[in-house]
Protein backbone atom coordinates (compact mmCIF):
# COMPACT_ATOMS: atom_id res chain seq x y z
CA UNK A 1 0.00 0.00 0.00
CA UNK A 2 1.14 3.41 -0.93
CA UNK A 3 1.61 6.24 1.53
CA UNK A 4 0.07 8.61 -1.22
CA UNK A 5 -3.43 8.94 -2.03
CA UNK A 6 -4.95 10.79 -5.25
CA UNK A 7 -4.72 13.80 -3.25
CA UNK A 8 -1.08 14.24 -2.93
CA UNK A 9 -1.06 14.11 -6.97
CA UNK A 10 -3.36 16.75 -6.55
CA UNK A 11 -1.73 19.05 -3.88
CA UNK A 12 1.27 18.22 -6.27
CA UNK A 13 0.11 19.76 -9.19
CA UNK A 14 -1.78 22.20 -7.55
CA UNK A 15 1.47 23.75 -6.31
CA UNK A 16 3.84 23.20 -9.40
CA UNK A 17 0.99 25.25 -11.16
CA UNK A 18 0.99 27.79 -8.30
CA UNK A 19 5.24 28.27 -8.45
CA UNK A 20 6.16 27.77 -11.87
CA UNK A 21 2.90 27.99 -14.17
CA UNK A 22 3.42 24.74 -15.65
CA UNK A 23 1.17 21.49 -14.71
CA UNK A 24 3.45 18.54 -14.83
CA UNK A 25 2.38 15.84 -17.23
CA UNK A 26 1.75 12.43 -16.56
CA UNK A 27 5.63 10.99 -17.05
CA UNK A 28 6.20 13.27 -14.32
CA UNK A 29 3.51 12.01 -11.88
CA UNK A 30 4.42 8.47 -12.55
CA UNK A 31 8.04 9.30 -11.58
CA UNK A 32 6.84 11.35 -8.70
CA UNK A 33 4.77 8.54 -7.35
CA UNK A 34 5.94 5.51 -8.50
CA UNK A 35 4.97 3.35 -5.91
CA UNK A 36 1.17 4.60 -6.43
CA UNK A 37 -0.61 2.72 -8.38
CA UNK A 38 -1.00 4.23 -11.70
CA UNK A 39 -5.05 4.78 -11.18
CA UNK A 40 -5.02 6.77 -8.12
CA UNK A 41 -2.37 9.43 -10.22
CA UNK A 42 -4.97 9.06 -12.70
CA UNK A 43 -7.50 10.20 -10.04
CA UNK A 44 -6.29 12.77 -8.71
CA UNK A 45 -5.35 14.39 -12.31
CA UNK A 46 -9.02 14.38 -12.83
CA UNK A 47 -9.85 16.33 -9.36
CA UNK A 48 -6.71 18.96 -10.44
CA UNK A 49 -8.42 19.12 -14.19
CA UNK A 50 -11.98 19.40 -12.54
CA UNK A 51 -11.01 21.79 -9.80
CA UNK A 52 -9.06 24.21 -13.04
CA UNK A 53 -12.10 23.93 -14.75
CA UNK A 54 -14.45 25.03 -12.34
CA UNK A 55 -11.89 28.32 -11.72
CA UNK A 56 -12.32 28.87 -14.73
CA UNK A 57 -8.70 27.55 -15.76
CA UNK A 58 -8.18 25.49 -19.01
CA UNK A 59 -5.67 22.79 -19.03
CA UNK A 60 -3.81 21.56 -21.92
CA UNK A 61 -3.97 17.84 -22.99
Amino acid sequence: MSRWSHWHVYEYMRQRMIHTGQVPDQQELLAEFADMEPALIEEGMKEFNLAMSIGGVSIAK
